[in-house]
This record gives C-alpha cells, structure tokens and sequence, in this order.
C-alpha cells in the first residue's frame, strides 16, 4: 500500500500525459516542479466543490459540477485546480482513469486542468475528486435580481444525476431503451450549452444550478435567499419515464434529489424565453412563478404543501 503523494512516473502517465493546454489566458499550467498556475483572463470568477459519493465518472462529474456553477453565475469557464485523493489500494490506471474523464469533459467545454494535486492516503476509503473552476465573465449579461411575479422555468429534467447514479447500481432491469435514455443523460450532466443560451436570449436572468436536495431545494434556495416567496406546480415539472421508474424503484423523490444537469432560471416572460430556447436546442420549461412570501408546491389536484429545506433523499439514502 501507498500513502503519499504521486510520485514522477504516476504523474507522468495519470496526469501530464493526459491533459493538454487549449486556452489563451493559462499563460503557465501544470508541470513537474511547477506549483502555481498563471491565468490571465480579467474579472474572475471561481468556485470549487468535491465529489465524494460514488460514481463512475467522478473526473467529469466534478469538472461539471464546478463548472455548472460558475457558468450559472454567468461566467465561461477557463480553467480548473483539480485535486485527486485516492485511497491507498489505488493504482496508476485509476488515477489515469479519473484524469482522463475529467480531460475529456474540459475538452467538450473549451477549458484546461492548469493545476492541482494527487495522491494516495489512508484518509479515504473511495476516491475524492475536488475541482476548482475559474471563468471569466460574458460580456453582455448581468444575473438578475428576482422580484414578484417573475416566472420560475427549469431545463432539461428533474434529477438527471440521480437517475445515472441509481442506474449504475444495476438493481433495477433497464430496456435497451431505458438505458440509452440514461446514457443521453450522463452526457448532459453539464448546464454550460443551456447557461449560454440563456444568456445568449436575454440580458438579464438569474441562473442556479440544481444540485442538492433537487429542484425543490434550489427553489427554496433561490427565493429564500432573496427575501421571497414561490409557487411551483409540480406536475409542470418534467420527470422522464425512466427517473420515475428508478426513483420509485429506490424509494427517492425526483424533485428532491440531486439534479446536476438541470439549470434554474428565473426571468421575466418565461413562455418567450421557453420558445428562444427551444430554438437553440435547450428544452426548458415554466415551472412556477415568484411570489412576495411562502414556498409552496401544488399538484394538478390543487393539493398545497409547504417547501422547505430538507436533506437530499438519495444522498440521505446513502448515510
């Protein structure tokens, strides 16, 4: 067993020989002896979060996940700090493996790994993959600041990465179907192309990338955060077949479990910008509307409940 820092020949092979430079504002990267990257892109913005559950494409689900938020931020990612902490009875090929997924996810978004660390520690018991993402701003758009009786919409649909991560537990039969379905979704774990299209459709609009507790926390979140209220209507909310299918299976609630792939958007004339985006291949959807106070759900029955903060069913499943 190892417990230390990748040595030369690992960093070689899982890392330098993996990643390569394609951006014009990482002016120094990542390099044997060097420990600072130099980035040169203006105003920036940055943020950082760790993958820790299990996933078989932790490297491009952490890339994503960083990126996600600084793109709904309005910023167009450049580069990322990853570090990879591997259990002890890792090898080299699991670090190239990580190293590469997460290299091939920066490739689709036109950004570099310029930096980071790995090694291998008794501390952990499964691989931990944390990226830090930095953009720069895009020009032209400012994040909103939400008001009363601005409409709520969301893209795609309700826990994508739930419905991935229960998939690849191989508990529940799939059609052929079904698991393609699942596959499109793997690959849409990003909300970069629908970040983009928003921005590039209105001026002003506030983003938020679900994640934690799904679509009903990030709604909670959003207005809460803002000193108001919600009402959404759930049956508005889009849950593919296959989600209710596995959500059901395990017991989990597809609008309050981890949803990366999907963006929140809150702006105003949410049925234009609904059309604008399907023109630009983004499937986005009115789920709801802002209101002075109270966070509420209603059903097509006309059934009220409260929303609040509450954990992540299938990361509360985990535990």
């Amino acid at each position: 067993m190892r417990d230390r820092k990748a040595n030369e020949k690992e960093l070689k092979n899982g890392v330098f020989g993996i990643i390569g430079h394609r951006r014009e504002e990482v002016r120094r990267s990542a390099a044997l002896g060097s420990d600072a990257a130099l980035i040169d892109c203006g105003a920036v913005l940055a943020h950082t979060d760790p993958i820790t559950g299990r996933c078989a494409d932790i490297g491009s689900l952490a890339i994503n996940v960083a990126a996600n938020d600084v793109a709904a931020a309005g910023g167009e990612p450049v580069a990322f700090l990853l570090t990879v902490i591997l259990p002890t009875t890792s090898t080299e090929d699991d670090l190239k493996k990580i190293m590469a997924s997460a290299e091939a996810e920066c490739v689709k978004l036109n950004a570099e790994i310029a930096g980071g660390h790995s090694e291998f520690s008794s501390a952990v018991t499964r691989p931990v993959v944390n990226a830090v993402a930095i953009a720069r701003e895009i020009k032209g758009f400012t994040p909103r600041k939400i008001a009363p009786g601005d409409d709520i919409l969301v893209t795609k649909t309700a826990a994508l990465e739930t419905t991935v991560l229960l998939a690849e537990r191989g508990k529940v039969p799939l059609t052929a179907e079904e698991e393609r379905a699942v596959e499109d979704m793997r690959r849409n774990l990003s909300v970069i192309s629908d970040c983009r299209a928003v921005a590039g459709s209105v001026t002003n609009a506030y983003m938020h990338d679900v994640t934690e507790g799904g679509i009903e926390n990030a709604v909670w979140e959003t207005v809460t955060g803002a000193g108001l209220g919600a009402e959404i209507y759930t049956d508005e909310i889009p849950v593919a077949f296959v989600t209710k299918k596995l959500c059901s299976a395990f017991g989990v609630d597809p609008l309050r479990s981890l949803s990366s792939g999907s963006l929140l958007i809150v702006a105003e004339n949410g049925e234009k910008l609904v059309s604008e985006l399907k023109e630009k291949g983004v499937a986005a959807s009115v789920i709801g509307k802002v209101t002075e106070s109270g966070v509420y759900a209603e059903n097509g029955s006309g059934e009220r409940r409260e929303i609040s903060a509450v954990p992540d069913e299938l990361l509360a499943m985990e535990d």
